[in-house]
């Protein structure tokens, strides 16, 4: 990374955690099919719904992972060889430039599943609102006899479908689906919440998407120069359980000095952690 002058951002499906996405979507279709199956006024609506979200198309999405918390016993147990991490914090004021100049988003994982639930059924009625509206209000819907309902139902959701409302249909649904492919990636769940996660977030990348070697597949990922870009951005560096911290150090001042990197603030764990 320092050498580099790079940070990575991997494609989401790839990652420790590439559940976020089915995650988003089954709050959606269990949503839309609580809709069909218990909304007669709304069936329509909910089935175009379901069938929308079975055959959307999902964003190529890559993510860097920040956390809040720079000595985390879970963290270093996780994501670190053992006797062998450091974290590395960076300026967050300078990512989000980064962010905002290269059309990327940094944002905070959501761990709450009310939370959750709550973003998806707000772009869900969002869609709604969008959707091309009944003849009938929903009072003058259920006076009818329910032979009348399925005569009025019928032309109605054909009309939804292929008649005049077809585009207005087509949008409305191209929204809520662009809206789950937004927050799709923030998703996570609950045991998590610790990690205290921030992500940037690049979705559908034009710049040229590479691949590494891991235990069992290849990975996409993107190279971000956002240390050459902001070469102040790096703040501070954690040096995680390790043996010979003292060593560590020392190297790491070695390395950013031939980096012409200063002003690092760097600090040792004062987690009494033994892995070696």
């Amino acid at each position: 990374m320092i050498t580099g002058k790079s940070i990575w951002a991997s494609h989401c499906e790839f990652l420790n955690d590439s559940s976020e996405f089915i995650h988003a979507l089954s709050f959606a279709k269990n949503y839309s099919s609580h809709i069909y199956m218990e909304d007669d006024y709304l069936a329509g609506f909910g089935w175009v719904i379901r069938d929308s979200l079975e055959n959307m198309i999902k964003h190529k999405v890559f993510v860097s992972s920040f956390s809040e918390k720079n000595d985390l016993l879970s963290q270093w147990r996780g994501y670190c060889p053992q006797g062998a991490g450091v974290s590395i914090g960076f300026d967050q004021k300078l990512l989000k430039e980064y962010c905002e100049e290269n059309g990327f988003k940094l944002e905070q994982c959501i761990y709450n599943e009310e939370d959750q639930k709550k973003m998806i059924l707000d772009a869900t009625n969002e869609c709604l609102n969008q959707f091309p509206k009944r003849a009938l209000m929903r009072s003058e819907y259920n006076e009818l006899s329910s032979k009348e309902k399925v005569e009025f139902d019928f032309p109605q959701r054909k009309n939804v479908l292929s008649g005049e409302s077809k585009l207005r249909t087509e949008k409305a649904l191209s929204n809520l689906c662009e809206k789950i492919n937004d927050c799709a990636p923030l998703i996570k769940h609950s045991s998590f919440y610790e990690e205290s996660e921030w992500r940037l977030v690049s979705r559908n990348p034009s710049r040229n998407i590479e691949y590494r070697v891991s235990k069992s597949h290849i990975v996409p990922f993107l190279v971000l120069p956002v240390i050459k870009e902001y070469p102040d951005i790096i703040k501070q560096i954690c040096i995680g359980p390790n043996p010979n911290s003292h060593r560590c150090l020392k190297s790491i001042e070695q390395l950013l000095m031939n980096e012409g990197m200063e002003g690092v603030d760097i600090s040792v764990s004062k987690i009494p952690f033994n892995s070696w």
